[in-house]
């Protein structure tokens, strides 16, 4: 993967769906190698839900240097009050790390994605942590649809390549 450490909308988008399928182990453990990168020693239990830990790990191996944070909420606020010019509440992108609040009431930020396609009001994100039975701790990396309703808002990398 090294040669993809490009700081490339490219890069991030391969490297997540090189990691389609990715579970942790065992099932309900929030055992996976994203935590274990981010704390730097294996960690599981219900205090270590990974989404924002992916989200992470994926740019980390695209070279970027993102605010490191297992929160969703505290990696939005950190873009607001740091870079609020990254945050975007429409028009997303493939590339753009999107947050949910699986509500509708687009107050919350309870997890997170990273755009790869964008149809009408859907959009198509890969998500860590996330499952057909579970939308925000579900334990697999996945292709997901989700409608533009759920999203609280985005950020947009400072990709060098137009989207």
């Amino acid at each position: 993967m090294t040669a993809l450490k490009a700081k490339t909308r490219a890069a991030v988008l391969q490297i997540a769906e090189w990691q389609l399928g990715v579970v942790e182990m065992p099932t309900n453990s929030n055992k996976v190698k994203y935590n274990t990168a981010y704390y730097g020693r294996e960690v599981s239990g219900g205090a270590y839900a990974w989404c924002m830990a992916f989200t992470w790990w994926v740019f980390r191996e695209a070279g970027f240097n993102l605010y490191k944070t297992a929160r969703c909420s505290a990696f939005v606020q950190r873009y607001r009050t740091a870079a609020p010019a990254q945050v975007v509440t429409s028009g997303y992108k493939p590339g753009d790390i999107v947050f949910f609040d699986f509500s509708g009431k687009r107050k919350k930020t309870e997890h997170v994605g990273i755009v790869v396609g964008v149809v009408g009001n859907t959009i198509l994100t890969i998500e860590g942590n996330t499952g057909t039975g579970n939308d925000a701790n579900g334990g697999a990396v996945m292709k997901r649809r989700r409608d533009v309703t759920l999203i609280t808002c985005g950020v947009r990398p400072g990709y060098p390549d137009p989207a």
